[in-house]
């Protein structure tokens, strides 16, 4: 039995998966086991996995229905998995050198933690051109609240702790927390990550290195890109079902945190902006009487002060003091420039 199992689902992934195997067989961490989990392809993908398995036995390939899901796969790769960790890796993404060793190294040294991942350089299509790094939140207190406004988490960057995972009986599409009179909430497509990552992030399970991990490979066929609002509609039902959860679970009234999201670098539109401040003011009191006053949690609430005031001047303002007294992460400066982009006047927007 290896130490980390690797799940790697893929549907006609011909163009890519070659490389993305080859990064991760070009590993500095040598104990591990690849499945790639082939969904139904209807491309060369099979010959590419199998001809690689032939010259590595730790790489296995698993037929999958083309009926199921992409949770379901990504469940049999749970259900599958023997070793102590679980490393997820998409089909089109490339793992840098040291990611297993630096990841499975962190989980060893915090067993009190069931997820780690981590920063992630984005390439185009090619991979031979950068697009930019994306900078995540690392600490544990500071991802529990976080979790409610936008998902500070990278599906491909992740690697897991099994036995929390058993414990939790933590699948894709489906809530393990429970509390009374919230009703379930089911997730099976397009931000089923952001659901089962938001719930262990809720009990202090997860937690980022600030290293850079993987290269995300961005193309025409990222869900993020294709079906980007309807994923954004399901990351705000998730961010309610995160604070009704809270709320029932910590005997506080619910309150909703939809109008200071950011899923997507985007702001919900409120019907009237200036009730903002006021139910910032009752939110914020109740996070921290949930979460406690400690660093993390104070760093959350920064950004979000930024957005309780719609007022262009004054956010502008709050939003320069936060970069200054310490940085700002890659989706807090995406959202601010694109409310800038939506303040542009008429004419700048055409000649832009």
């Amino acid at each position: 039995m290896a130490t980390i199992d690797i799940v790697m689902p893929v549907r006609n992934g011909a163009a890519y998966i070659g490389d993305a195997i080859r990064s991760l067989i070009d590993q500095t961490e040598r104990d591990w086991r690849l499945r790639v989990f082939n969904h139904g392809s209807t491309d060369d993908t099979g010959a590419i996995v199998a001809a690689l398995a032939a010259t590595d036995p730790r790489i296995e390939q698993v037929p999958c229905a083309p009926s199921l899901t992409l949770s379901e796969v990504r469940n049999l790769g749970f259900e599958r998995a023997e070793a102590p960790f679980i490393a997820l890796h998409d089909a089109d993404d490339l793992s840098l050198p040291e990611r297993l060793s630096r990841q499975r190294r962190f989980l060893e040294d915090h067993p009190d933690l069931a997820l780690v991942g981590g920063q992630y350089e984005t390439v185009d299509a090619t991979a031979t051109r950068s697009l930019g790094v994306r900078r995540l939140p690392h600490a544990a207190d500071r991802l529990r609240i976080a979790c409610l406004f936008n998902n500070p988490i990278a599906q491909p960057t992740v690697m897991l702790r099994r036995s929390v995972i058993e414990r939790h009986g933590a699948r894709y599409g489906d809530g393990f927390l429970e509390a009374p009179g919230v009703p379930s909430l089911h997730v099976p497509t397009l931000a089923e990550d952001y659901w089962l990552f938001a719930q262990l992030a809720l009990l202090g399970l997860c937690a980022n290195l600030p290293d850079t991990l993987i290269r995300y490979r961005q193309h025409g066929g990222n869900i993020s890109i294709s079906k980007f609002d309807a994923q954004m509609a399901v990351s705000e039902d998730i961010s309610d079902q995160l604070m009704r959860l809270l709320a029932a679970r910590h005997g506080e009234a619910w309150q909703s945190v939809l109008p200071f999201c950011n899923h997507g670098a985007r702001l919900a539109p409120v019907a009237d902006r200036r009730a903002l401040p006021a139910a910032w003011r009752r939110l914020r009191a109740t996070l921290l009487r949930i979460f406690g006053d400690t660093p993390g949690v104070q760093r959350e609430l920064a950004f979000r002060d930024v957005l309780s005031n719609r007022t262009l001047p004054l956010m502008l303002g709050r939003f320069a003091c936060l970069r200054l007294r310490g940085g700002v992460d890659s989706d807090e400066m995406a959202t601010i420039r694109h409310i800038l982009s939506a303040y542009k006047p008429a004419g700048l927007r055409r000649a832009a």
